[in-house]
């Protein structure tokens, strides 16, 4: 498998940077929690389309201080209000308490939740659902018109990753990710990584162990060290081609890649399967390489 072009690296990286700055220019407005549609959002994606009655818009989901965003379709003149079910559910907790925390979790007998009622393009989604029910709102990707070249599956892939640009709460701050769009990308996480070398003191690391075992980690293993020349093997990727997008096709699958640092994984390279499926694609199951390793040490 080989790309076309030597310099579309260079091409997927602008698309990324115009998708990044269209998200990060209209979430810096709160317009996610007005209600209106998001369909701004395809404005980057000149390669995407879908039919004219219908919109793309986002949803929150999540629970216990957990949230994220997921993207749906609904039609251009819905009136319903999705209800997931008709009455109050109360999902069976249990109370545990570790030293002196107080832990409440969903208790294992998953199979006692219902299925909730069923969506459809009539209605939209204008309150927070739990991650049960979110699994149950059909993903976008059958109604999208996405073209099988490395342009338009590189846009798929990019919306794809709407949930880590989308603002995040709580543990969805894992999400956080610095994506390798451009050379000047790379260059400042180069130079935002140089005051994480040894930045976790001694003293730092044993209230860590002590935490850990108070929540039931007898033998805890701590991994937070950036020594001088993780840095200087980061530094490393700058002048290398391969840090930039890439989609590589053969026949109707592809694999696209980008690169990108993460606070609670270090500098990686995220391997996407691709697949044609009908007019659109399905985003298979991704592949993380960790290229130089880096936690951070926050817990949320």
């Amino acid at each position: 498998m080989e790309q076309k072009d030597k310099n579309i690296g260079t091409l997927l990286g602008d698309i990324g940077c115009a998708f990044r700055s269209n998200i990060e220019d209209h979430i810096k407005d709160y317009k996610l929690q007005k209600g209106d549609d998001v369909e701004w959002i395809l404005e980057p994606l000149d390669s995407i389309s879908h039919s004219a009655d219908i919109v793309i818009d986002a949803f929150q989901y999540g629970s216990h201080g957990d949230s994220y965003y997921e993207l749906y379709f609904h039609n251009k003149n819905a009136a319903n209000t999705y209800v997931a079910y008709d009455k109050p559910l109360e999902e069976p907790r249990i109370r545990k308490t570790v030293g002196s925390t107080i832990n409440f979790s969903i208790s294992n007998e998953k199979e006692k939740v219902p299925e909730p009622n069923t969506y459809d393009k009539t209605m939209v989604i204008n309150k927070t659902l739990n991650f049960h029910v979110a699994k149950f709102i059909p993903t976008i990707w059958k109604d999208l018109i996405v073209p099988f070249t490395e342009k338009g599956i590189w846009q798929a892939v990019l919306l794809n990753e709407t949930k880590s640009l989308f603002p995040k709460g709580w543990h969805g701050n894992y999400l956080n990710n610095k994506y390798v769009f451009s050379k000047d990308d790379m260059q400042l996480i180069i130079k935002r990584s140089k005051r994480f070398i040894n930045d976790i003191t001694e003293y730092d690391k044993k209230r860590l162990v002590a935490y850990y075992k108070s929540m039931g980690n007898s033998n805890p293993t701590l991994e937070y060290d950036f020594t001088e020349s993780d840095y200087e093997k980061l530094a490393s990727y700058l002048d290398r081609e391969d840090i930039m997008p890439s989609v590589e096709i053969d026949g109707d699958k592809a694999v696209a890649s980008f690169c990108y640092w993460n606070d609670w994984s270090g500098f990686c390279r995220k391997i996407i399967p691709v697949e044609r499926k009908d007019q659109s694609v399905i985003i298979g199951e991704t592949e993380k390489e960790v290229l130089v390793k880096y936690v951070c040490g926050i817990r949320y």
